[in-house]
């Protein structure tokens, strides 16, 4: 699959091994994707030009609700594909009300973000023509 060019993906991950893995997967694809390891970072580097924000829901000792949040405010259609662990029901939920618009749990096959992303972009398509 080679993706859109016009599709620029932010993707925020502490975990070093799955963020590497997360953007070579993404790269390979043709993606543009810039890639932050922390919760300040990820809020100062976030802008309206990317159109996917891949969430870690917890950053170390933090959660990631504050850039969800802003992220939807100042821009309410970028879409947010959050991970979180399998057990993390509470999370969930609070990112749900934030309206993130997908979900992935630890541990998870790389591969498995592919129908995700193609679902998000065909609705980024739609909302742009």
């Amino acid at each position: 699959m080679v993706a859109d060019v016009n599709i620029k993906i932010l993707l925020v991950e502490d975990d070093k091994n799955t963020q590497d893995a997360v953007l070579l997967f993404l790269q390979k694809r043709g993606y543009t994707v810039d890639a932050v390891d922390d919760l300040y970072t990820a809020i100062k580097k976030f802008n309206p030009q990317y159109s996917i924000v891949i969430l870690d829901i917890l950053l170390g000792d933090q959660k990631s609700f504050p850039l969800l949040k802003k992220i939807k405010e100042e821009s309410p259609n970028t879409h947010v594909i959050v991970i979180t662990a399998y057990d993390d029901a509470e999370n969930i939920e609070e990112a749900k009300r934030l309206k993130a618009d997908a979900f992935i749990t630890k541990p998870f096959l790389i591969e498995n973000l592919d129908p995700i992303l193609i679902k998000k972009i065909e609705e980024i398509k739609k909302k742009s023509s």
